[in-house]
């Protein structure tokens, strides 16, 4: 039994059967997300779990080398665009675009954020040891 960190079997199961270039999303509430990718449903309520706890817990699990948000997230939602752009090194993209590349996705972790545009697609990398 883990001990700390994630201890949501499905989300742990779909991160360690990630390789490289593979990309999947971590959303909020709302995204909608194609027919065809599976959703990891971490929703409870509005506003729970949020957004940024859910990222920064998966961060600390996989390594991701690079990021996406939409570039509507700037003028809409301060906190995740705080998160995408100086803690991520994001690249914000057309809304319609971010969408899109949804449709690729091995998965999307769906959250209980309730704030506009608090998604982020990530590509997986490698932890190559030295």
């Amino acid at each position: 039994m883990r001990t700390s960190g994630l201890i949501h079997a499905e989300l742990i199961s779909a991160l360690v059967g990630l390789r490289h270039t593979d990309t999947f999303a971590v959303s909020d509430s709302g995204l909608p997300v194609p027919a065809g990718v599976p959703v990891i449903d971490l929703g409870i309520s509005y506003g729970f779990p949020g957004f940024v706890p859910v990222v920064e817990l998966v961060l600390a699990e996989v390594t991701v080398e690079a990021a996406w948000g939409s570039a509507d997230v700037a003028a809409a939602n301060p906190q995740a665009a705080d998160l995408l752009t100086n803690r991520l090194a994001a690249e914000l993209i057309d809304h319609e675009e971010f969408k899109r590349r949804i449709g690729r996705c091995r998965f999307v972790v769906r959250t209980g954020e309730a704030t506009p545009y608090a998604n982020v697609l990530f590509r997986a990398g490698v932890p190559w040891l030295p």
